[in-house]
């Protein structure tokens, strides 16, 4: 091998991102770009794709693609599929990113959290993930190489009683990697997950405030809050061929909350 940097290079190929015109999603998108890949931001949020996708045009022409999609619906699912198919003719890497969280009410007790907000927060945070695998796996299947990266989080571990719905969602999330894993073994492809912990994105920021953010809520070794570019360095080695032989994982990235 010439140059070990090589490994994380993705020039030639196509990433999608669930929610990835904001938040979090927003730094996965542009990282995924800065090495090379081309890039589909796709998001709920009609301005903030277009505001992303332009400021990420800037910097990397012709690499990038806005699409509005919501993830709880498999109809729009199956289009954007197809328009990705379109016009870059297949996909490698996808990053199920697009989940409930900032948007969630803030809550003193677990209880009287209503059926309607129970139904939206599994068919966006779990359900979402196994129709977009299975929507995109043909496309994934056919490059012989591919990557798919869920993205969970430390609450699958320890849980929180304030988000106990958000909280069940992510063991189930970490569930789905390893039985996906296990159900696409011999096709090239791999599926791993990141679990953050807590993290000052700007959306969360923005719904919970500064002062919420300020110091983790639970003791870590690392003695401050995440910010999104802790992220993208774990990203971007489960989305590259520095990963070949990791496949059914889930990496905390939590400044040492969890050891597992």
């Amino acid at each position: 091998m010439d140059n070990v940097l090589d490994l994380f290079r993705l020039d030639s190929k196509v990433a999608l991102v669930t929610g990835g015109s904001k938040g979090i999603g927003r730094h996965y998108a542009e990282a995924l770009a800065q090495a090379g890949a081309r890039v589909v931001v796709a998001d709920i949020d009609r301005a903030t794709i277009e505001e992303t996708t332009t400021r990420l045009e800037a910097s990397h022409p012709s690499q990038v693609m806005g699409l509005y999609l919501d993830v709880a619906d498999r109809g729009l699912i199956e289009r954007a599929v197809a328009e990705i198919d379109e016009h870059w003719g297949g996909l490698d890497i996808l990053v199920n990113n697009a989940g409930l969280y900032a948007a969630l009410p803030n809550r003193e007790s677990a209880w009287g959290i209503p059926d309607d907000e129970w139904d939206r927060i599994l068919a966006v945070n779990v359900r979402s993930i196994y129709v977009m695998t299975e929507v995109c796996l043909p496309l994934l299947e056919r490059g012989g190489w591919g990557r798919i990266v869920n993205i969970s989080s430390g609450l699958a571990i320890r849980g929180s009683p304030r988000l106990i719905h958000y909280s069940a969602t992510k063991p189930a999330v970490t569930n789905l990697t390893r039985t996906t894993a296990l159900a696409v073994a011999g096709t090239g492809i791999t599926v791993n997950s990141i679990g953050p912990g807590m993290n000052a994105s700007e959306t969360a920021l923005a719904a919970r405030g500064a002062e919420y953010y300020r110091k983790p809520v639970a003791p870590q070794v690392i003695d401050r809050v995440g910010v999104p570019s802790d992220l993208v360095g774990t990203l971007l080695y489960l989305a590259s061929p520095a990963s070949d032989f990791v496949t059914g994982q889930m990496i905390l990235v939590d400044g040492g909350g969890i050891f597992h």
